[in-house]
């Protein structure tokens, strides 16, 4: 008789499920949408087939309603209808309902081909889930499917809880001579390994294979302390106990240790999982090596020890069992290890110290894994890997900084990692002193504390930098590290607490830092709104310059009407602006000018103007012009051209051009064509080759 194929239980599992969903959501709909919650329904799916029936008994109505479509109508009318009615339990509610669609759909285009029976157990498992917040008397029958398939699909040997089959055996473990025992594989049959139905797929070696479950007593096994997640514990312990303290500690000895570094790295995770396993069981297998190092489940096996401690039941941990030699295979042991732990759904568990370290190990000093072999072990791009070692080459720094190398423990108390990660970009904009300057004032802010919030902190510096205002700031701080190092050089640090005891003997030095940073960000601030005219007006020169002029000819004579009026009106604000902005040094009236400087060219000799003088009777300008020679390349005379332009740039006389010669003074005069007393007019020169709107000199002249 051919096996039950996994699919069919899903489907089993989504007929309980439907009249008890179709139930529920007509109640819901009622409740909301009263006599008209069919019509709101039919308004979901309108124009989509199978049609829906148009009216109906509310029996016939509800029968019509596939599994796809109730799924559906709870997605859509989530927050309206259906959220509320799970109360605190919504949020979790909703995730199990998208994660239904996203079942039904991939059940849909299997064709075919089966399920994985992991698949069919987390779908049948959050049927179940979904039910009982619905409806809980009834989310037996669910659980009864789930069952089977979490016993591999053979119904005969189902037994009640979510746990696997064990293969049935008589053997003792007092029964195997000591001698033949070299590996956990010798106890299968044992009460201590006992092997089930269930299999598990790894890659190993490069190949992908199904590895038997087992069951094994927990007393027979132990955690690996070259799991990333405990290295920088497993540091600690062995920095305050002695470099080979824990190889001294017999296993139950060594297992307390490490159980109390996985628990206190993230205590409310172990919670969340101890209380999962004590209600489903353990849903997913570890791996194990045949000596008993646990190489993926730490936490897993962690909770089951808790709740060992605090049950008669003997507890079993879940496991494949992998025999190879721990050194011999330590790269594929890694592999693998990766792959498992730093999936997408789990690389996120780790503290980012403890991860960064870890890669930077086995890529950099062990060389264990070469960047690209980590980065598709972990599924990560080169360049994550590589940012990830970036920031563990500055931790490594900063410990060194700190007098305590190799003590990343420190590192994490001070939660570096979101500081270095903020200040990789701000490193790539800076010189390599600069880079070097930039990790001392990190590394003395952080160190004394300086910055509540060290992340603004960094940010803070990034925009000094991007303004290009972070020189002077990093001027002062060299000042202030020279006083730091004064006090910190000479001392004997062995611990945090050394390095506790200098921050409070030292809160002026940190008042100094904090001080620091405040004081330029206010002048960088004052500076940006002092240069904000200066940007506005930049930014309106080239949106100016930015308009077709080719559109001038296609517009009405409305149109041209009023962009005429705009250029006045924009005209009348620059030369309000312009009387405003009153006199240069010399006392001299700061004038807007339509001209651009022209660009000097290097044969061409500086013009000079040594005199001019005002007859107000003949409404005469003489000026006196001569030019002079920076080098040998330039050329011995320069024709110039002079006019006059009034305080609202208009021409106030005719234009001359003149050579200017290197050898004799020229005098030239212009005759005004209107002026007013006392007014300040302006002489223009323009060499003849510029473009018409730059001026080699704009000069200003009193008519008094």
């Amino acid at each position: 008789m051919a096996k039950k194929l996994y699919s069919a239980f899903v489907q089993e599992g989504t007929e309980i499920l439907l009249p008890i969903l179709a139930e529920y959501i007509e109640k819901n709909m009622k409740a909301y949408y009263g006599k008209e919650w069919w019509q709101e329904i039919l308004g979901l799916f309108y124009n989509r087939q199978p049609a829906l029936p148009i009216s109906g008994t509310d029996e016939e109505l509800i029968d019509s309603l596939d599994f796809a479509r109730c799924i559906k109508i709870m997605k859509w009318r989530w927050n309206e209808v259906f959220g509320d009615s799970f109360g605190e339990q919504s949020n979790k509610c909703r995730n199990y309902v998208h994660e239904l669609l996203d079942v039904r759909n991939a059940k849909a285009h299997i064709g075919r081909k089966d399920i994985e029976q992991q698949d069919a157990e987390r779908a049948l498992d959050t049927m179940y889930r979904l039910c009982f917040y619905i409806d809980e008397s009834k989310a037996s029958k669910i659980k009864e499917v789930y069952k089977v398939v979490r016993n591999g699909g053979n119904e005969a040997f189902v037994i009640d809880g979510p746990s696997s089959i064990d293969v049935p055996t008589n053997v003792e473990v007092a029964d195997i001579p000591k001698e033949q025992i070299t590996s956990l594989k010798d106890l299968v049959g044992t009460e201590a390994v006992k092997k089930t139905t269930l299999t598990k797929k790894i890659s190993l070696g490069g190949k992908e294979q199904a590895y038997p479950i087992y069951k094994i007593r927990l007393d027979y096994l132990f955690y690996n302390d070259q799991n990333d997640r405990v290295g920088t514990w497993i540091a600690r312990y062995c920095a305050e106990n002695g470099e080979d303290s824990l190889l001294s500690l017999d296993r139950e000895e060594y297992n307390k240790i490490i159980e109390n570094f996985v628990y206190e790295s993230n205590p409310d995770a172990i919670k969340k999982t101890q209380k999962n396993i004590l209600r489903y069981g353990q849903r997913e297998p570890g791996v194990t090596l045949a000596d008993g190092r646990v190489v993926d489940g730490n936490r897993r096996f962690t909770c089951l020890r808790r709740i060992d401690r605090d049950t008669t039941d003997e507890q079993y941990f879940e496991t494949i069992l992998i025999d190879v030699d721990v050194e011999a295979d330590k790269k594929e042991i890694k592999k693998l290890e990766l792959a498992i732990q730093h999936g997408e759904e789990k690389k996120v568990d780790y503290d980012l110290i403890d991860y960064a370290i870890g890669t930077y190990k086995d890529v950099e000093l062990t060389h264990l894994l070469s960047i690209e072999e980590y980065a598709s072990c972990a599924e990560e791009s080169i360049t994550e890997v590589q940012k990830r070692i970036d920031i563990a080459r500055i931790i490594v720094e900063f410990m060194e900084y700190l007098k305590l190398p190799g003590r990343y423990y420190i590192a994490r108390e001070y939660q570096v990692y979101s500081v270095i990660d903020e200040m990789l970009p701000v490193l790539s904009k800076i010189s390599e002193v600069e880079k070097q300057q930039l990790k001392t004032i990190v590394f003395n802010n952080v160190l004394l504390q300086a910055n509540k919030d060290q992340r603004k902190f960094i940010r803070d510096i990034k925009a000094l930098v991007n303004s290009d205002s972070y020189k002077d700031y990093f001027a002062d701080q060299q000042i202030i590290n020279g006083l730091i190092h004064e006090k910190f050089d000479d001392l004997e640090i062995n611990g945090k607490a050394d390095l506790d005891d200098f921050v409070i003997n030292n809160a002026i030095l940190r008042e100094k830092l904090r001080n620091s940073i405040d004081r330029f960000l206010q002048l960088s601030k004052e500076r940006k709104e002092l240069l904000k005219p200066i940007e506005n007006v930049t930014k309106s020169v080239s949106l100016m310059a930015d308009v077709d002029e080719s559109t001038f000819d296609k517009m009405n004579s409305e149109e041209k009407e009023e962009l005429l009026d705009g250029i006045s009106r924009l005209s009348n604000v620059i030369n309000e602006y312009g009387s405003k902005l009153g006199t240069d040094p010399n006392g001299q009236a700061i004038l807007y000018k339509p001209y651009k400087v022209a660009i000097s060219r290097v044969d061409r000799p500086i013009i000079i103007c040594k005199a001019v003088t005002v007859d107000i009777e003949s409404r005469r300008i003489t000026i006196k012009l001569m030019a002079l020679k920076e080098n040998e390349y330039q050329a011995d005379t320069c024709n110039v051209r002079l006019f006059m332009l009034d305080a609202d740039n208009k021409r106030i006389s005719d234009s001359l051009d003149v050579d200017v010669s290197t050898e004799i003074e020229t005098e030239q005069s212009l005759i005004l064509t209107r002026y007013k007393e006392d007014e300040t007019v302006y002489l223009v020169l323009q060499v003849p080759e510029d473009s018409d709107d730059e001026a080699i000199r704009i000069i200003p002249v009193e008519l008094d």
